[in-house]
């Protein structure tokens, strides 16, 4: 199966898009590890290139009125999203890991990685090295779910791109998600991270652009093909 390459405007026609073909570019898979092993399935992708040319506008995707289907976010979910696992890195009880305490890991030379690669990108705008990574070699042993099983984290890294248009200096961020909850995730994950980058190119001295998002694990899981379904007026067909 060949990836599945997609140009969107914003996160909602990308997330809309995305579950609309899911549907026909989708393989089966039983799950035998992860989230809802041995429960469920899912409909993935064997894997997906999403660039979002407006990530800032329409980030919320919308039911049709009068459907009576929940929405898969919601925009007050973004921002708790983004406050308190993107920007707090206090873990809880419970937590041996969130996003943000990789982003905002304090590094042996000091500031955070977070605000290292912000002092990058000021003072050397053009460099490939302004990345963020979330993943390490030791998640397979560390990192444990509510449910008490290993669970690495999804988001693996976040690669931050000043990009010269004409006179000015664009920021752009890429992300790759190991394995990735397209109905619900997907949308609350880049509102978050495009609310980050727009902090970032704030505090860089940059102009807000484009994302590009990247997964050879976006799915669908079993429990939500009605719904998704339901939203893209895609029936299953009689065997």
């Amino acid at each position: 199966m060949l990836p599945f390459y997609l140009y969107a405007k914003t996160i909602s026609d990308a997330w809309f898009q995305l579950i609309y073909n899911i549907f026909d570019h989708a393989y089966t898979q039983e799950i035998q590890k992860g989230s809802f092993e041995k429960e469920q399935y899912r409909l993935q992708y064997s894997g997906i290139a999403v660039s979002i040319e407006h990530p800032g506008e329409d980030m919320i995707p919308v039911m049709p009125p009068g459907s009576g289907l929940p929405p898969p976010t919601t925009m007050e979910y973004v921002e708790d999203y983004f406050v308190n696992y993107l920007m707090d890195p206090v873990l809880s009880e419970n937590e041996t890991y969130k996003y943000a305490s990789r982003i905002h890991h304090e590094m042996p030379k000091g500031g955070t990685q977070l605000e290292r690669i912000i002092h990058l990108l000021r003072k050397t705008p053009l460099t490939n090295q302004a990345i963020v990574e979330v993943g390490t070699p030791e998640d397979h042993d560390v990192c444990y779910g509510n449910d008490g099983n290993l669970d690495p984290p999804c988001l693996r890294l976040l690669d931050f791109k000043a990009i010269p248009i004409q006179d000015n200096l664009i920021l752009t961020v890429s992300c790759y998600f190991r394995s990735w909850d397209l109905w619900a995730g997907f949308p609350s994950n880049l509102a978050g991270i495009e609310l980050l980058k727009k902090l970032v190119a704030s505090e860089a001295g940059l102009q807000n652009g484009a994302m590009y998002a990247y997964s050879a694990g976006a799915h669908i899981y079993g429990y939500q093909e009605d719904i998704a379904r339901m939203r893209t007026l895609k029936p299953k067909q009689e065997s």
